[in-house]
């Protein structure tokens, strides 16, 4: 079942973002397995966040595993807030 994940700090700024970005996903034209969606934006309480539709909370958390975590040590990012619920409908045109 495809779930939303929401991820949020507000010790991130969009340099740390891009930064992560570049690492963990490269090439848009070639994303990761089982992403369907991915949103980044300033968090108007202070910070950043990003918002993910992926297929499965077991495609998110591989993801998290091989890619984020990893690089998000080597960057010494901070360490965010992350929110996973199911979805009852999403329209991906």
């Amino acid at each position: 079942m495809a779930v939303l994940v929401y991820n949020r700090s507000s010790e991130w700024t969009q340099e740390i973002y891009q930064a992560l970005h570049d690492r963990v996903l490269p090439d848009p034209e070639n994303p990761p397995a089982g992403l369907l969606a991915h949103i980044a934006s300033p968090d108007e309480r202070g910070g950043w966040r990003v918002v993910d539709v992926w297929e499965s909370e077991a495609d998110y958390q591989r993801f998290v595993e091989d890619k984020i975590a990893p690089a998000a040590r080597e960057l010494g990012a901070p360490p965010f807030d992350t929110h996973i619920s199911e979805i009852y409908y999403h329209l991906i045109p």
